[in-house]
């Protein structure tokens, strides 16, 4: 790449898919009738990289001691075997190389990490004109085991309202205060990411399926990943987390694999299915209607 802000383009009609190698092999931004669907943070964008200072980058939010570049990337779960509270830095924020690329689809791998002796691989499919995938791979390259889980992590415009099908269970509060923003239903719980609260849940996902409604009036997007199976642990406590900013106009949703104890020279994969509709006309009449009506609010 000529630039480590340059953005690659995977498009099938209405469906834009930009791609940014340079930082963290990024999923920059989700396009669909022309409409930005997640969060980029206009304070970093065109600035110069230092990966060796990276906490000299203007940021609003200076309890996290990281960059907070917005898109979907992939993490390395338990957080707390980080250095020094932050993501690994070859992982997170160090350019990505290609390893293939078509009109549909791009393969990227990041350098190995100096810390975790980690190295990530991300293959983004468009399969059609409302669906793509994302394939994480996480290989070790150190000489010991260590626990490990992937976690990928999107950053998503607000409003948004993020939904999670379950029956007689709770959502775990990480951190902040959610007051009325996480509602419960018979069917299942939503987090309502509509001001700037700061706050992190856990929550099951007990069928793999995850619901997010851009706006009152925009698309909804469904993400469907393996259900959890009897066994299984997550290096978090549950397989999937809601954030909400207080800082700046993004909420996250994040999911986790299983955690896994990694073997040298062994390799873990996570694989994402996406699916957008493009207004509730076209969502009404799937399942969770309940969950539908209410996140349509």
């Amino acid at each position: 790449m000529a630039d480590r802000w340059d953005v690659i383009t995977l498009q099938v009609e209405n469906l834009h898919l930009q791609i940014l190698p340079g930082i963290g092999g990024r999923l920059w931004d989700v396009k669909f009738h022309n409409r930005s669907l997640l969060f980029q943070n206009s304070d970093l964008i065109g600035l110069s990289v230092d990966e060796t200072n990276l906490t000299a980058l203007p940021t609003r939010s200076p309890q996290f001691k990281f960059p907070l570049w917005g898109g979907e990337k992939t993490w390395i779960a338990p957080d707390y075997l980080w250095a020094k509270g932050a993501p690994y830095t070859a992982l997170d924020s160090a350019p990505f190389q290609i390893t293939s690329l078509s009109a549909t689809h791009i393969e990227l791998e990041s350098p190995v990490c100096p810390i975790s002796h980690l190295s990530v691989k991300r293959r983004i499919d468009v399969v059609s004109a409302q669906r793509w995938t994302i394939r994480h791979h996480v290989e070790n390259h150190g000489s010991a085991a260590r626990p490990t889980g992937i976690w990928s992590v999107m950053m998503i415009d607000r409003p948004a309202t993020i939904g999670v099908k379950m029956q007689n269970s709770d959502f775990q509060l990480v951190f902040g205060a959610v007051g009325n923003s996480v509602v419960e239903l018979e069917s299942g719980r939503i987090a309502r990411c509509l001001a700037p609260q700061e706050f992190k849940i856990g929550l099951p996902n007990p069928d793999g399926k995850s619901l997010i409604k851009f706006g009152p009036n925009g698309p909804w997007l469904e993400c469907c990943v393996p259900p959890p199976q009897p066994g299984e642990a997550y290096a978090h406590q549950y397989p999937f987390e809601v954030f909400n900013s207080k800082d700046y106009p993004y909420c996250e949703a994040e999911w986790h694999s299983p955690i896994a104890l990694l073997q040298p020279n062994d390799i873990i994969t996570y694989q994402q299915e996406f699916q957008l509709w493009a207004d509730d006309a076209t969502f009404f009449g799937t399942e969770r209607e309940e969950m539908i009506r209410c996140m349509s609010l």
